[in-house]
């Protein structure tokens, strides 16, 4: 399995695997006292019988009364751990039949329930359920190990549309950001990508202390190369994906943000990416870029300037959550030490390692507290202790994680400029080490990818609707005080002004 060259054949050696082991047997056994599966058979049975029967109210009123990821103790952790293909077959086919009748209930020309009770069902169930996100580390060069991530999780079609990115993470996200998945995945065709990432045409060195000396100007160059001229709601009306890009303060009273095209939609990608990429001692603080009413492209916030995004919020799991409604993360963290995998039998090594950790992290953060409170601070290293502070607060990972197999080793190449071979093989790696997670990932939200495919042709279909709808007196009369003279107000109203809104509104969500 570790020399796969393809999903499709890690997925048979895994299967392959499982047989060998007899784990294959333990995915067909339903029992288990990882989770509930009598209950789980229960709700399936009882859901396949509605179906069947046509009992649609029955079959509604069911699906209501419990659509969340942990149903029965399903999204128990350990439960995807036991076998490589994937887990139990009794949870499998019970989210199947979820999918199916979800989609079953979906159609506009549906009878026997209301439109109006079905949307307000999809809604509440897509709220309730949540969504999932994808978020990438800072790393420097080890960073590109998240173009392999990506391709392996967009070749399979399980991407999230929400992605963050933290200083490396944010160069790696604004370019997936810019591009559809077949634009993104033609990177990849006869090694482009790794060829564009290391030419150094401008023979560009980075290096702690090299601040003043590096031609930001030839790193603007390189950047363009791979990142559009876009804005971020630019790129959001092209892919529907939703980026979000940390960056950190360079002064003390200045607080971290999240750039993304709800918060920030005219600031620049580049200058996103520049500035949650400035690694202090290496590049200098960075001036964000945002267009103007005009589309010219000025100075955002003038007077403020912005380091790597790594030192506040290397992963932003309590933004995105409030922003987007997320609340399951994949996390890809190339950074060695900052993460690792959940121990499912943590012995008594494990316990007092950790609480060890949790009580220096204690103490740091009082010494840090009383430094700050009584010691004479300057800006700099008061902006230095912020970053120590809020690097320790920092949880560095997330329910599915994708780690690399380097190790500390990995640490070496942190600033190096690789080869075009070695590019490839960092890559590859983030390929490999995503496909173990592709079964977990597919299984643990297609119930939210079911929910958000509906929604969204709910809101295409209103869209249509809209368009072809009357317009009431009182929005007739409304505008009859805005038309010019002479002209008919509702013709002229409703060809010129609601229905350009509502075709670009449909069109963007077809796009999306």
């Amino acid at each position: 399995m570790e020399k796969a060259r393809s999903f499709t054949q890690w997925q048979a050696l895994a299967e392959a695997h499982d047989h060998q082991t007899g784990r294959d047997a333990w995915r067909l056994k339903a029992d288990s006292p990882l989770y509930d599966d009598v209950s789980i058979n229960t709700r399936l049975q009882r859901l396949r019988k509605l179906r069947k029967r046509g009992d649609n109210q029955g079959l509604l009123f069911a699906l209501s009364e419990g659509i969340h990821g942990n149903m029965a103790g399903m999204g128990n952790p350990k439960l995807y751990a036991k076998a490589r293909s994937g887990t139990k077959v009794l949870i499998t086919e019970y989210i199947d039949e979820i999918c199916d009748a979800l989609e079953y209930l979906s159609p506009r020309r549906f009878k026997g329930i209301s439109w109006a009770d079905r949307v307000e069902f999809f809604q509440i169930a897509s709220h309730c359920y949540g969504r999932s996100a994808l978020m990438l580390s800072g790393g420097g060069t080890l960073g590109y190990f998240h173009f392999g991530v990506l391709k392996a999780l967009i070749e399979q079609k399980l991407c999230p549309v929400v992605i963050s990115g933290a200083s490396a993470g944010a160069f790696v996200a604004a370019i997936v950001g810019t591009r559809s998945d077949k634009e993104f995945l033609a990177l990849f065709e006869d090694n482009y990508l790794a060829r564009a990432l290391t030419e150094n045409r401008d023979n560009i060195k980075i290096g702690f202390g090299m601040g003043k000396q590096i031609d930001m100007r030839a790193i603007k160059r390189e950047m363009a190369k791979l990142i559009p001229n876009m804005t971020f709601k630019e790129a959001y009306e092209k892919t529907g994906r939703s980026i979000n890009i940390s960056i950190s303060p360079a002064e003390p009273r200045q607080n971290s943000r999240l750039l993304n095209h709800i918060a920030s939609p005219n600031v620049t990608l580049r200058s996103a990416v520049l500035a949650s990429t400035a690694l202090p001692g290496v590049f200098q603080p960075v001036q964000l870029e945002a267009r103007n009413v005009d589309g010219d492209i000025k100075p955002y916030l003038p007077s403020r300037r912005w380091i790597d995004g790594s030192f506040s919020q290397d992963l932003p799991a309590k933004r995105l959550a409030r922003i987007y409604g997320v609340n399951h993360f994949i996390v890809s963290q190339v950074m060695p030490g900052l993460g690792r995998e959940p121990n499912t039998k943590p012995g008594l090594r494990t316990i007092v390692s950790d609480a060890s950790v949790a009580a220096t992290k204690q103490m740091l953060r009082g010494y840090l507290d009383f430094f700050q409170r009584y010691g004479k601070v300057g800006p700099k290293m008061g902006t230095a202790l912020n970053a120590l502070n809020a690097l320790m607060e920092q949880q560095y990972t997330g329910d599915i994680n994708i780690f690399p197999g380097y190790g500390l080793t990995g640490l070496g190449k942190l600033l190096k400029m690789l080869s075009e071979d070695e590019m490839a093989e960092l890559i590859q790696a983030g390929e490999r080490a995503t496909w173990p997670k592709i079964p977990i990932v597919d299984t643990t939200t297609r119930i939210g990818r079911t929910l958000d495919t509906i929604l969204h042709s709910f809101e295409v279909d209103q869209a249509h609707w809209l368009r072809t709808a009357p317009q009431t007196d009182t929005a007739l009369d409304a505008d009859v005080d805005r038309a010019p003279t002479g002209k008919s107000p509702a013709k002229a109203r409703r060809s010129k002004r609601v229905s350009t809104i509502i075709d670009k509104k449909a069109q963007g969500k077809a796009v999306a």
